[in-house]
């Protein structure tokens, strides 16, 4: 028991908490709870698990009592706060009910490692000590709540009966929401389309198919304004507008534009745009893109047919300045499989190609040709320079042997 000295400093002892009628009442078993103690709570029928620590056993078997009376609460007490710490590990608890003052590791010291240990479970110190240096000093070491000992019994556990529930409450709203927004996230990463948070027409988030698609990692995108992704002022200007009108006209956008990609080619994209708040268009907008590039390709080639025959639906493969693939058209990979009997994409880019990358700043736009062979099978191709975008762009079209071909007629 804890000395005289002890008692008095701590300010614990108010004897109506041992004696005389309450304790008779408690034994009695004839405690009405208070209407507070049975206030309705956003997890009504959920029993709440108490840890409650104190070094004074008559105080802690009589708390133990009123609340588990009072409340849908399963309360374990215990006199020592460095053994709690053990309980902690072992079992499962919903909030920490502690005493300041007491021998070995005072309530503070006891928050105090609790949170150390990463836990963030509602912590309320409870106790006679009021001075205002404690107050702030719980308040710094993560306190959910701070209730001082004392006064008429019943109001005293109805007031803690009451703040144990708001603490619980608040801490499982607070795990639903992080849970969902956990789960909201991994459906955001996984989705095979560029997902982003745009505020102030700056990206906030991007998901990583979206940083894929740019050439970035979601680190680099983050804080970049959209006007840094357009080919030009121009565009953006006009893209932004016809965002605008749709958003006030139709709560959403959809445009077809250009993106850059990191290594300086362009990216055909299609954009769904919609806001966070449709009172309040400022407030931020989600995005959806998908890269269209091999879409439009195949669609232009299609439509070129009879002005360009050699843009048929051929191989297509555009190439950095360091002569590395950046895009490549399905027809590429199906010459390949047809005719390159274990080729790989490469077999379409001729062998002096960085010769031909080292002429890309003479003309704005250039072409060569030169013949490649992708296993047995020759092919033309056609490559065009362009030094805005520092890319070379390679058309291939299959050489067909005249010979056998009259002869087969």
């Amino acid at each position: 028991m804890p000395t005289q000295s002890h008692q008095q400093e701590s300010g614990n002892h108010d004897h109506r908490f041992l004696s005389g009628s309450v304790a008779r009442t408690i034994n009695d078993q004839t405690f009405e709870p208070s209407p507070l103690m049975m206030t309705t709570h956003t997890s009504p029928g959920q029993i709440i698990r108490v840890l409650l620590v104190d070094d004074e056993p008559d105080l802690l078997e009589i708390a133990k009592i009123f609340l588990e009376r009072g409340g849908n609460f399963t309360v374990e007490i215990n006199s020592s706060a460095s053994s709690s710490l053990d309980l902690l590990k072992s079992g499962h608890y919903d909030v920490i009910v502690s005493d300041y003052l007491m021998p070995g590791m005072d309530g503070i010291e006891f928050l105090k490692a609790v949170r150390e240990s990463g836990n963030t479970i509602p912590f309320i110190l409870f106790t006679g000590k009021g001075r205002e240096e404690v107050v702030i000093d719980a308040i710094n070491k993560g306190v959910t709540f701070y209730m001082q000992k004392g006064g008429e019994p019943l109001a005293q556990y109805a007031e803690l009966s009451h703040k144990i529930h708001l603490a619980v409450d608040h801490y499982r709203s607070e795990l639903m929401l992080r849970e969902t927004n956990d789960v909201l996230n991994a459906i955001l990463d996984a989705s095979p389309n560029g997902i982003g948070l745009v505020r102030e027409r700056t990206l906030q988030w991007v998901n990583d198919s979206l940083a894929r698609m740019l050439g970035y990692t979601s680190v680099e995108l983050i804080g970049t304004h959209l006007c840094n992704l357009y080919e030009n002022e121009e565009t953006y200007q006009k893209i932004s507008e016809q965002i605008v009108k749709e958003l006030k006209e139709n709560g959403r956008s959809i445009v077809t534009t250009r993106f850059l990609h990191k290594q300086g080619f362009a990216i055909d994209c299609e954009i769904h745009i919609a806001p966070l708040d449709k009172g309040n268009l400022h407030f931020g907008h989600m995005i959806m893109m998908t890269d269209i590039s091999r879409k439009l390709t195949a669609a232009r080639e299609l439509d070129d047919i009879a002005a360009f025959p050699h843009l048929e639906l051929t191989p297509v493969i555009e190439i950095n300045m360091e002569g590395r693939i950046t895009y490549f058209n399905d027809a590429a990979i199906g010459d390949l499989i047809r005719y390159g009997n274990g080729a790989r994409l490469e077999s379409f880019i001729p062998t002096d190609i960085h010769e031909i990358l080292g002429d890309i700043d003479r003309v704005e736009l250039q072409s060569v040709s030169r013949t490649v062979k992708v296993g047995q099978t020759s092919f033309d191709v056609h490559i065009t320079l362009s030094s805005r975008f520092r890319i070379a762009r390679i058309s291939a079209v299959q050489i067909v042997d005249k010979v056998k071909d009259e002869s087969a007629t």
